[in-house]
């Protein structure tokens, strides 16, 4: 569903019925029933998925130095073939991450993202409508042969000089993942802050009482799981969703898409280095 919202995709193809508006208000409700099922794997089961989200995270931070040093550099941090994990692992940090760790992990989950986007434009695929999201990274199969992305892959340099209706290309190319990392960050702030925008969180002797009253959750779970069973609030949630889609949808370029955002990017980093200096990690 997050994925046809990126897209801006039908949701009638195979219901045959329903549009943004009513799946909107279905999404909350889809995110409630996922933390139930979470939740009755056990904490077991959360241990090991946390493991896995950090694990990834791990291996693919590829912002060891910052994207104007890399722009700069002879010899980019590469990594693998790109794949659509990281959209997985951003559902993953919805359920099992604070926000400081979501915003700590974002630039890095979002530049992976737009390599897998822009390579998928180069094989001729969609970037997110066209398979699901994996149910565990060990069954993810890369996008492309390693061959493949070497010959098809054009360095940071060569774009850097490409004219403006490449530039406007490459826009279309990253804005779904750029609208799906978007969503995700929505979700973030709304359930773990209290709203859209980020809010200071309850004093620490609060947030301790609570944290024992609820069984030893930590106070992202607690204010989560309230959130989600206030339907009032859910509701106003999807209309809330649609109209941040809609400022997304109309960005025009990279640096109003990034507005809309909200910042993601590391500090002092200018958006459409972060993107070229993406691309320029694809090995």
């Amino acid at each position: 569903m997050l994925a046809r919202f990126a897209m801006g995709a039908s949701f009638s193809t195979d219901s045959k019925g329903g549009g943004k508006e009513s799946n909107s208000r279905l999404l909350p409700f889809m995110l409630q029933m996922a933390c139930h099922l979470l939740d009755q794997g056990g904490i077991g089961q959360k241990r090991v998925q946390a493991k896995s989200l950090s694990t990834y995270v791990s291996s693919s931070s590829l912002l060891s130095e910052s994207p104007s040093k890399s722009s700069t550099s002879s010899s980019p941090q590469k990594f693998g073939a790109p794949d659509d994990t990281a959209q997985f692992m951003m559902v993953q940090s919805l359920l099992l991450e604070s926000l400081d760790d979501w915003q700590k992990h974002r630039p890095v989950l979002l530049q992976r993202s737009i390599c897998h986007a822009y390579m998928q434009h180069k094989s001729g695929r969609t970037p997110l409508a066209t398979s699901p999201l994996p149910s565990s990274p060990s069954t993810t199969r890369s996008s492309m042969d390693s061959t493949s992305t070497v010959s098809e892959t054009r360095s940071m340099e060569t774009i850097s000089e490409s004219n403006s209706t490449d530039k406007e290309q490459l826009f279309s190319v990253v804005r779904p993942m750029l609208t799906y990392c978007g969503l995700i960050d929505q979700l973030q702030r709304y359930f773990k802050s209290g709203g859209m925008r980020p809010k200071l969180m309850e004093s620490a002797s609060a947030s301790q009482e609570a944290v024992s009253v609820h069984g030893g959750l930590e106070s992202w779970e607690i204010r989560m799981r309230e959130r989600l069973h206030d339907i009032k609030a859910m509701l106003a949630l999807s209309k809330e969703l649609l109209e941040w889609l809609d400022d997304m949808q109309t960005a025009e370029d990279l640096q109003e898409a990034f507005d809309v955002m909200g910042d993601p990017l590391p500090s002092n980093s200018a958006c459409e280095e972060f993107i070229l200096s993406s691309i320029s990690t694809i090995t």
